[in-house]
């Protein structure tokens, strides 16, 4: 099977605009690549006769943004065909077993795993297209908060899992009951086909659903989210009946620009920030719910 990709280069600020673009002209779901100037949002889409239909709407679109005042400078967008072959090959040429905390490192599946230390633990992905290998920014920052607040025996909900990756660590770290969700089924897909690899990971539910709407069970300790800072803004009120009171919401995926817009937004539903940590522009947050007294 061959695909075509479609890449545009942007700005931190149109992210989130550029990759709603790109969902909606039916992508299942992006790559961001980083440089020190620029992002570069990726889509893969099948290589037929509907493309030609998809990029150009995709265009359109692109250029209509500056109608909604929003700058998605420099706006370059490209495309490139990529079969499914040589997908795997790059990713097994470029993709190696990486430390990403103190006590995790992620590891692909075709490679061995040999601990540096006694309490590293490996998480094994297997990369598919349009998915992400664990090892970003938000990523690291997120398994550095469940290494922070997690004792053990803990119930965790996932939003966004996307690779199944945050998930998994919290099970090596001993949450017990997690249920991981995922608006898209072929993440929820991708997460499983994960979670087999992780022989620690066993009992992990997964689910389809829009961030929480679907989502019917009792208040859990731990709410985690590593998705888009304008996804995350109409989360926030929906953690609030599916956390218990000395619960803790953990959440990235927020770089600099909204930081501040995030923070207020968590204090207006009646949360205070544990801790703040950052890692390059992107930032992370623990929070707790605040006491009614």
């Amino acid at each position: 099977m061959k695909w075509q990709s479609i890449s545009i280069e942007t700005n931190y600020a149109a992210v989130e605009a550029v990759t709603e673009i790109l969902l909606t002209a039916g992508a299942d779901g992006v790559q961001i690549e980083e440089s020190t100037t620029t992002l570069t949002v990726i889509a893969y889409y099948p290589q037929d006769e509907q493309f030609k239909n998809i990029f150009n709407q995709v265009n359109k679109n692109l250029n209509q943004l500056e109608t909604f005042d929003i700058d998605a400078s420099p706006a370059n967008i490209y495309t490139n065909v990529t079969s499914q072959t040589d997908w795997d090959n790059n990713w097994k040429t470029y993709y190696h077993s990486q430390r990403i905390t103190r006590h995790f490192t992620v590891v692909p599946s075709w490679e061995s795993f040999n601990p540096e230390q006694k309490d590293e633990y490996p998480i094994i992905m297997d990369p598919q297209l349009a998915f992400g290998t664990g090892t970003h920014e938000t990523t690291k920052l997120m398994i550095q908060a469940l290494e922070t607040v997690v004792r053990g025996g803990e119930s965790m909900i996932d939003v966004g899992t996307g690779s199944g990756v945050l998930a998994v660590a919290a099970k090596h770290l001993g949450v017990q009951n997690i249920l991981a969700t995922d608006i898209d089924e072929m993440s929820v897909e991708v997460a499983k086909e994960n979670i087999k690899l992780n022989s620690s990971a066993g009992n992990i539910e997964l689910m389809v659903s829009d961030l929480l709407e679907q989502v019917d069970i009792k208040p859990v300790d731990l709410i985690v989210a590593n998705i888009l800072a304008d996804v995350i803004e109409r989360l926030i009120p929906q953690t609030i009946p599916l956390l218990k009171k000395s619960g803790y919401f953990l959440v990235s995926g927020i770089y600099d620009d909204i930081e501040s817009h995030i923070t207020e937004e968590l204090e207006k539903n009646g949360y205070y920030i544990v801790q703040k940590s950052q890692m390059g522009k992107w930032h992370s947050y623990i929070a707790k719910l605040k006491e009614i007294k």
